[in-house]
């Protein structure tokens, strides 16, 4: 069995998306895991949801995701990050405006989360933790806590996005990966995120970083009216 690649976060970056696919395609890796958030922040959601399902990739839902469906202030308060300014609020205004009907249904029926029997032992992955879809995870977090999730879950891999910061931890007998993000990086570096898993009795992962084309995004933001925006994909931010 070969590699698991583990997706998160793509967030309607559909130039950093293709280098994701062409990526694969050079490494020969066709089992996929998308941890969610196809929509939000960037202006192509209906692109990259589409290229999900057409792809077939396993894919669970994201908090900005849920958010979407839920729609306006129901869907900010449930669902986004509490207390969210003007210009994320207006992002998000923009988003529910232009996903279409064809990209809700698909979303409304990804499930919350993914359990796979691997060679490696059970393996869960959630958007957010097991306990919250918007719960930040972040590299620092308590290893008592992941190590209950991981024996809760009756696990031996966890994987979690939602913060855009990539991490591989061991904890215990078991391994907790966060993939980052693969369209809008949070950890100082803009290339977009994934993890590649192999899935042995002893599973190891590693975050791969790849170049995309952060120009032809910007100017897709400028163009939709979310320019501030624009300047945090190349700081990434």
């Amino acid at each position: 069995m070969g590699p698991l690649a583990v997706l998160s976060d793509l967030h309607a970056n559909l130039s950093a998306l293709e280098a994701v696919k062409a990526d694969l395609a050079r490494r020969g890796v066709d089992q996929v895991l998308v941890l969610g958030d196809l929509v939000g922040y960037l202006t192509r959601p209906n692109q990259v949801a589409r290229a999900v399902a057409e792809a077939g990739w396993a894919c669970l839902a994201g908090n900005y995701d849920l958010a979407v469906l839920a729609g306006s202030d129901e869907g900010v308060d449930n669902f986004l990050r509490q207390g969210i300014g003007h210009e994320p609020r207006a992002v998000f205004s923009w988003t529910e405006r232009r996903v279409r009907q064809g990209t809700r249904s698909f979303l409304s029926k990804l499930p919350h989360k993914i359990e796979m029997d691997t060679q490696a032992g059970r393996l869960l992955a959630v958007h957010g933790s097991p306990k919250a879809v918007r719960q930040y995870v972040y590299p620092a977090h308590p290893e008592d806590e992941l190590a209950a999730w991981l024996q809760e879950a009756g696990a031996a891999i966890l994987c979690m996005g939602h913060t855009h910061i990539p991490f591989v931890r061991r904890v215990g007998g078991g391994l907790v990966v966060n993939p980052g993000s693969v369209g809008k990086a949070k950890d100082g570096d803009p290339r977009a995120s994934y993890a590649l898993i192999e899935l042995s009795p002893q599973p190891s992962a590693e975050i791969v970083r790849l170049e995309w084309d952060i120009e032809a995004e910007a100017r897709l933001l400028n163009e939709a009216g979310l320019g501030a925006t624009a300047p945090r994909l190349a700081q990434g931010r």
